[in-house]
């Protein structure tokens, strides 16, 4: 694989839904659209935490799930029932850019992105809540607990707080 490959199969990502929505009548956004919400919640992390490699925190953020183009999103139950090789799937997925490989081995910068991962399901799960799902609450409830920084559970605490569509209805004003 070449750099034009790693392009076309980034775009691919796009065409990955996350599953776990489905599993509860929801239509799911793309892992792609997930990455891109993952990084500017990371970014903001980041500032928070005060760390030193900002590009490496992003570019893992935005990268995170990139190896889904190859194995798919798998949902939790999914997960019980396979066998699936990611560490092989990121490998391969990241070829043309050897370099990726120490972001996801810096413990801060994956601590970021972990929290930032998990921060952008909380939103998603807080929107559909927001629009009458009530069965995105262990969604909330999980990925609340799995949080690690400071800051990741205090911007929780506030977007829980918050209507996810507030913001919509302010600038209509």
């Amino acid at each position: 694989m070449d750099i034009v490959d790693f392009l076309y199969q980034a775009g691919a990502l796009k065409d990955v839904e996350r599953s776990g929505w489905k599993t509860i009548g929801i239509s799911p956004e793309s892992v792609s659209e997930h990455s891109f919400r993952t990084a500017l919640v990371a970014y903001v992390l980041a500032k928070e935490e005060g760390a030193k490699d900002m590009e490496g925190v992003l570019l893992a953020a935005l990268l995170h799930d990139l190896h889904e183009v190859r194995i798919s999103d798998l949902h939790l139950i999914a997960k019980k029932y396979t066998t699936v090789n990611e560490k092989r799937a990121q490998e391969d997925s990241f070829a043309p850019f050897p370099e990726f490989a120490r972001l996801f081995k810096d413990k801060k910068i994956m601590e970021i992105v972990h929290d930032a991962d998990k921060l952008e399901l909380i939103f998603q799960a807080k929107e559909y809540k927001d629009l009458g799902n009530p069965y995105v609450q262990e969604w909330i409830k999980k990925g609340s607990a799995a949080l690690k920084t400071k800051s990741a559970k205090k911007l929780c605490a506030k977007a829980l707080k918050r209507d996810a569509f507030s913001w919509l209805f302010e600038a209509r004003k």
